[in-house]
């Protein structure tokens, strides 16, 4: 009796196949446009386009040879050896151009019919790596590194791994860097995540047949309003001893170490809201001041004020973060002082309180506004100890690692470096074959990567024309009465009374946004005047700033219009 044999057993993961036995397909090759030279891995071509019809002037360069040296020559200008690629709001456009091509001998041009699609992407440069724009449906998560030679969309990654099951298939480490592009922060992310793709077109079948290649050609995107969806990283402040310096030297006299401090204490001492209002209402040279008086409550503003709106606006430390719960607890240990004078059979002596409550009482009135706040000044603040003052600065350094979270919650995606270094980027593109024998799978050719560029900001001029504004001439009474009012505006009551009130009074600030009635307004005006008027105040602020900037030369040129000739 014969003993029945056995199959061995299946292994646990199969990997997946990547061909069948047909063998390699012949190499191809994606790579910038080429005049005289048979070079498999010339770079992507950019080009730079300054006419309006610039995707049809780009087909007409490309269909005739003879034009494609100079193509090659409109690659946008450098600065510091650097491409430097303008906006289309600088009325420039960016063209990305590739050429598709077996390398056998002849390199003969791929068919496009074996083109099953293609794109590009940008990626920014961060040093040896290349850093991808990663999307999950919806989401945004911004600037990462992946595996450069992974397919950007995920839906079109092959599998990594088959376990027999989709299930398993997904918890598979292997196929989670898969889904993940081999990103590290994106490790242990449950969704697929794809690079931002910007569409690479095959140029039409004319384009090609004059040209003799298969061709490809896009728009290359340099301007976009997408924002991570992930908190911008703080930097981390008081790294260097000089940046240390620096941060210590911009603190208020009164959070550093140091003997007591005086504050210019009013008249009246106690200050109501009320009063501050009053007396900030007030012009200086008036007459008729009250209790609280314009000129003290200017020397508060540079002593007292200048602390509150240091501690409220640049370090939030009346917030509820850890940096701020930090300063209070340091600010706590320091007190206030206040001479009192012999009375009643007392002796002169003086008191002293909690500065961290003062400072809370000196908000509601000079902050906050609060109604019917009130806070009594004192003689002075008291020593700040070494170690007292080491607190309060390394609290300022915490809260300021806070407050620069809120203010940039997120980062652009073509926004300059921390440090306001302009980024680099280079572009890649590639071309997914369709399958050569049935039942194969297709293949991602990769072209090598672009040059190095960087993008213009929005203000650098281009060199483009620039549009003409007519104005119309206020001089001539028969024109003016053709300019209507083309906008109107809806004044609530306040607001209306308020700009009722006489010029001079509001130059004052003794404007009153208490409506007698309680109506509103609507008032139109003319788009043209309010431009003109504009204008003028434009001109007059050049002239004045010019004494400091002396820009002038720079940002405004005149020239006369000729006379039309008959």
């Amino acid at each position: 009796m014969t003993q029945a044999v056995q199959s061995p057993p299946k292994p646990l993961a199969i990997r997946a196949p990547k061909s069948l036995s047909h063998g390699p397909g012949h190499p191809v090759c994606l790579a910038g446009l080429r005049v005289g030279t048979r070079a498999a891995d010339a770079k992507p071509t950019i080009v730079e386009r300054r006419d309006q019809e610039f995707v049809q002037g780009l087909q007409d360069d490309l269909a005739d040879p003879a034009r494609h040296a100079g193509l090659l020559a409109a690659a946008p200008s450098r600065q510091g050896g650097t491409l430097r690629l303008f906006q289309p709001l600088q009325r420039v456009f960016n063209m990305l151009v590739l050429e598709a091509f077996c390398d056998l001998p002849g390199q003969p041009r791929v068919a496009p019919a074996k083109i099953d699609s293609s794109g590009f992407v940008l990626r920014r440069v961060d040093g040896a790596r290349k850093l991808a724009w990663l999307k999950a449906g919806t989401r945004v998560f911004g600037w990462e590194a992946v595996d450069e030679d992974l397919d950007p969309a995920h839906d079109r990654r092959g599998k990594a791994v088959t376990l027999g099951h989709p299930v398993l298939d997904a918890l598979a480490p292997s196929q989670q860097r898969i889904r993940t592009a081999g990103s590290a922060r994106l490790a242990v992310a449950t969704v697929p995540v794809s690079e931002d793709v910007q569409p690479l077109f095959i140029a039409p079948p004319d384009v090609c047949r004059g040209a003799g290649k298969t061709l490809l050609f896009g728009n290359l995107k340099v301007v976009s309003s997408e924002l991570t969806e992930a908190p911008a990283s703080a930097p981390a402040f008081g790294t260097d001893a000089q940046e240390r310096e620096s941060l210590r030297a911009d603190m208020v006299s009164y959070l550093l170490a140091g003997g007591a401090r005086i504050f210019p204490v009013p008249a009246t001492r106690t200050v109501t809201t009320e009063d501050a209002r009053a007396a900030a209402q007030t012009p200086l040279e008036s007459t008729t001041q009250p209790a609280f008086r314009r000129f003290e409550y200017d020397a508060l503003d540079r002593t007292l004020g200048r602390l509150l709106l240091q501690l409220n606006n640049q370090y939030d430390a009346f917030g509820a973060d850890s940096g701020a719960l930090a300063m209070k607890a340091a600010l706590q240990r320091l007190r206030v002082e206040t001479d009192v004078p012999a009375s009643g059979g007392q002796a002169a002596h003086v008191d002293t309180r909690n500065a961290w409550q003062f400072l809370l009482e000196a908000k509601a009135v000079f902050v906050d506004a609060v109604s019917g706040a009130r806070v009594s000044i004192p003689n002075r603040w008291g020593a700040v100890s070494n170690e007292v003052a080491d607190a309060i600065f390394e609290a300022s350094l915490a809260c300021l690692q806070q407050q620069f979270s809120r203010l940039l919650p997120a980062g652009g995606r073509f926004g300059n470096g921390r440090n306001g270094a302009e980024p680099r980027y280079v572009v890649r593109a590639f071309v997914r074959l369709k399958p050569e024998h049935e039942g194969c799978p297709g293949r991602l050719v990769w072209s090598p990567y672009s040059e190095e560029f960087t993008i213009a900001p929005w203000f650098e001029s281009a060199g483009a024309p620039v549009p003409v504004i007519p104005m119309p001439d206020l001089m001539d009474r028969a024109q003016l009465q053709k300019v209507k009012p083309t906008v109107a505006f809806a004044l609530p009551p306040r607001l209306a009374k308020l700009l009722q009130s006489d010029a001079k009074d509001l130059m004052e600030g003794k404007g009153s946004g208490d409506p007698a009635f309680g109506l509103g307004w609507i008032c139109s005006f003319s788009l043209p005047i309010i431009t003109l008027c504009a204008f003028i105040v434009l001109n007059i602020f050049l002239s004045l700033l010019n004494l400091i900037f002396w820009w002038l030369p720079l940002l405004k040129i005149c020239i006369p219009i000729p006379k039309a000739k008959e």
